[in-house]
């Protein structure tokens, strides 16, 4: 009786061990969602970056229920299209945003979204 329940034993370890193949391990891991590609020069675009910067930095004052929303109004990509103080405000003369800054990596990617075109 000893002997089968050790038999017994080994059989379902042994069993336990090779019930999963390293492959099949790995296929049962959730998947980790991967980094979503930096910001760079290169590709930056207005959903990818100049949008978010434009709605925290300038639509408080901007925005439809700002102070100033009568001097330019921020509602969207269009209202940086058609207004090129916007970009000479905050790239060229530094004036904007008031009581605000904008780091020179936030600068940089405006800078160059604007040389591109102003890519949606």
């Amino acid at each position: 009786m000893k002997k089968q329940n050790v038999i017994f034993s080994l059989a379902a370890i042994t069993a336990l061990l090779f019930a999963c193949s390293k492959k099949q391990s790995e296929e049962l891991k959730p998947a980790t969602p991967t980094d979503p590609t930096p910001v760079t020069t290169a590709n930056v675009t207005y959903s990818n970056f100049a949008g978010a910067l434009f709605q925290t930095k300038c639509s408080s004052c901007h925005g439809s229920n700002g102070a100033i929303a009568s001097v330019w109004l921020f509602n969207g990509i269009a209202s940086i299209k058609n207004d090129a103080r916007v970009a000479n405000a905050v790239l060229v003369t530094k004036t904007m945003p008031k009581g605000g800054s904008i780091t020179a990596s936030e600068r940089a990617l405006l800078q160059a979204w604007v040389d591109k075109g102003m890519p949606e």
